[in-house]
């Protein structure tokens, strides 16, 4: 369908520029735990560059094994810092950064290339699924060296130590905080290098010929490794990660890296990637396809497979088996519920079903040591970075109903009916909501919705009925007299509510103004149109939601809203507003936390460094799958509920090439840039005439056929019964 394949269609230095999107180039497997990308400066050390590397830096700290993706603050990861130099003292970020050739940075799924320094040194970056392959190829002139910084973190390290085992291979630990502070993972690691090293200086003293080992508490632990000055070729290492003990750091190397061909390593990792991109086939060579390329393999960085020999450490810090899946850890689930699980669910059930099993296991695991206050926020040791767990109810249901068989489907109720209990407690259940958080009631009762449906398909009735009593508590907070939600104290008390409503003032809301928070609901859509006044005066209300530019798409609690539109009977409208997020020009009023200092006027997905809008993180992932579905002219508008709501694609024809081996293929007749609207459907030879499509529908195979025209036909779609 194209002359480009999707791996050469992949731009790695897509949004990766200053604060839009806060993403990286590097090397990595689909939902590897080693993610070795550049680290810039000054941008990794102030923490503007939250995953490491700001586009706009032109000099470099180094290459770290860990990070997350877009997930704000001032990142997680950043560890296992190596840097190729000539120098022969630096040992801080400040003294050992070098300057790089922008005009040389090469990046592809599964390859990093830079030169730097002066005179230049190549450096060339690969990965399996836990180890890091670096290549460096020095100048003539100059004596090689490689400095490894132990206390590097985009968090603070708590503790690193080291040893050289002879003159090839280092091996340690370190513990890092995690991104929120009341937590903490460790790392074992080996870090092997082809040839003999001659020497090496620690920051905490010399130690000529072979060290006996160093270690670093209070201070910053660095070394400086030394080649001889007569080295021939390039310097070659592997950098072993574990979260189960340094020999089985050096066991994950023999494993996955067991020679020291890099090129080799390189193709093994790209066909990695061909794997998973190749799901999705769309016509085209445009921009679009480039960028639902790019979203894709964002969409897929995170969780991390853990599973080392069929061990996996558990959160409870005891080494486990795991017996019969392949264990994942490496949560951000908060807003990665919306799209990104849906998308992985669609296109790969098979590990679908084991990351569920894996959530499953490490929460209870979390449970059992942990007060049910600290489950959502990574407090305490996970062994890996760890971001949040919120919303894990709705994407448990969302395999499930979509037919992915968990592996322990009671288990697995078990810990969505903990979770639901704990956001309701007696106390907060006589009172209805939580008080002074009409956001956390509206999101409380979707988990109690997902564990009411969840209930209702093992046959607990009883369970089923008190759960979905509690998924409509949203109406508590729901203020007739205004139409917005809004805050109410312990005493069932109307709190202050602003007199501008576009404002953001994060009072008794968070991240957005109390407009963004009117569409949270999107498991009772049809009881949010009653309490808006039926479906005229809600869609009426959604539609100057948008033409007045209160519509913030640079962050995730609205991101469903241009959806909504077609589960309110317009489905034309989402088609309208949809498009426009995809490739229009628009108004951007807000960041994460306010107004911008100045609107943004622009197009908000871009095939450029720049690639998103102001304070627009990614959000390991969310606004990537937002992308990818919308793209394609579907959207997971409630998970939890199988059904995708249907748009017009941005290609002329779409193919999902489903695990099962069925094809399910989207044409699109009169396709044409402007032509945004459905006009008609055909699923599989018959009329269609629904703004939907089940689940079912796409994974049991077969075609949709739309035909599409530059006017809307408000007709379609607008009177078939809405599923929501």
């Amino acid at each position: 369908m194209s002359s480009r394949s999707p791996l050469e269609c992949v731009n790695l230095f897509n949004a990766t520029s200053g604060d839009h999107g806060q993403v990286y180039p590097g090397a990595e497997m689909p939902f590897g735990v080693v993610k070795l990308a550049p680290d810039t400066f000054p941008g990794a050390v102030t923490g503007s560059a939250h995953a490491g590397y700001d586009y706009e830096d032109r000099r470099l700290l180094g290459f770290s094994h860990l990070r997350f993706s877009g997930v704000g603050n001032h990142g997680v990861g950043g560890n296992l810092l190596l840097l190729p130099t000539l120098q022969d003292s630096a040992f801080t970020p400040e003294e050992y950064n070098l300057p790089f050739d922008k005009a040389s940075e090469q990046a592809s799924p599964g390859y990093y290339h830079v030169v730097v320094g002066e005179p230049g040194i190549r450096a060339e970056l690969t990965a399996s699924d836990r180890v890091g392959v670096h290549r460096y190829t020095f100048p003539r002139e100059g004596r090689p060296h490689v400095l490894v910084d132990f206390g590097r973190g985009f968090t603070p390290i708590r503790d690193a130590h080291c040893i050289a085992l002879d003159h090839r291979e280092l091996v340690g630990e370190f513990t890092s905080q995690q991104m929120p502070p009341h937590g903490w993972y460790r790392m074992f690691f080996s870090i092997r290098f082809e040839f003999p090293f001659e020497s090496i200086q620690y920051n905490l003293g010399e130690v000529r010929g072979v060290p006996l080992g160093a270690t670093g508490l209070d201070r910053r632990l660095a070394a400086l490794i030394r080649f001889p000055a007569t080295q021939a070729g390039p310097v070659l290492v592997k950098v072993g990660l574990s979260s189960i003990s340094v020999e089985q750091a050096r066991r994950n190397i023999e494993a996955e890296v067991p020679d020291w061909d890099f090129d080799a390593a390189r193709e093994r990792c790209s066909r990695a990637w061909g794997r998973v991109l190749n799901r999705i086939d769309v016509s085209g060579d445009g921009e679009s396809r480039d960028l639902l390329y790019t979203h894709l393999y964002r969409a897929c960085l995170s969780p991390f497979d853990i599973t080392e020999d069929g061990r996996y450490m558990g959160d409870d810090g005891e080494v486990r088996k795991a017996q019969g899946y392949t264990h994942y850890n490496g949560w951000s689930i908060w807003d990665t519920y919306r799209t990104k699980f849906p998308l992985v669910a669609l296109l790969e059930p098979g590990r679908t079903r084991d990351m569920m099993h894996s959530l499953t296991v490490a929460m209870l695991e979390r449970r059992d040591r942990l007060p049910i206050e600290h489950q959502f926020d990574s407090h305490g040791f996970c062994p890996v970075p760890n971001v949040r767990y919120e919303l894990a109810n709705t994407i448990l249901l969302d395999a499930f109903q979509k037919g992915i068989p968990l592996h322990d489907s009671v288990a697995t109720y078990g810990l969505m009916r903990d979770i639901a209990c704990s956001e309701y407690p007696e106390e907060l259940e006589r009172l209805g909501y939580v008080p002074r958080r009409p956001d956390l009631t509206c999101e409380y009762a979707y988990d109690n919705w997902a564990a009411a449906e969840m209930a209702h398909a093992l046959g607990y009735k009883e369970d089923a009925a008190f759960f979905r009593k509690r998924a409509g508590l949203f109406r508590n907070t729901w203020d007739d007299s205004i139409r917005f939600f809004r805050a109410r104290d312990e005493q069932g008390a109307w709190l202050d509510f602003p007199d501008d409503p576009t404002v953001v003032e994060e009072k008794y809301v968070y991240e957005g103004s109390m407009w963004h928070w009117r569409w949270p609901v999107v498991h009772a859509v049809g009881e949010m149109v009653e309490l808006l006044g039926g479906r005229d005066s809600y869609v009426e209300e959604l539609q100057y939601f948008f033409e007045h530019d209160l519509h913030n798409h640079g962050n995730e609690p609205g991101v469903h809203a241009p959806w909504l539109f077609a589960a309110a009977g317009a489905p034309w409208l989402s088609q309208k507003w949809v498009r426009m997020v995809l490739t229009e020009p628009m108004v951007q009023h807000y960041g994460t936390h306010g107004f911008l200092p100045e609107p943004f006027r622009g197009r908000i997905y871009e095939n450029t460094p720049i690639g998103m809008i102001p304070e627009m993180d990614d959000d390991d992932g969310c606004m990537a799958a937002w992308y990818v579905f919308s793209s394609m002219g579907l959207f997971p508008l409630c998970p939890g509920r199988p059904l995708y709501a249907l748009g017009a694609p941005l290609f002329e024809e779409v193919t999902i090439r489903h695990e099962s081996g069925r094809d399910f293929r989207i044409t699109a007749q009169n396709w044409a840039d402007r032509n945004w609207y459905v006009q008609s459907a055909r699923l599989n030879g018959a009329d269609w005439d629904c703004p939907w499509l089940q689940h079912a529908d796409i994974v049991n195979g077969g075609v949709l056929e739309l035909e599409l025209g530059p006017e809307p036909n408000p007709a379609w779609g607008a009177s078939a019964a809405s599923p929501w």
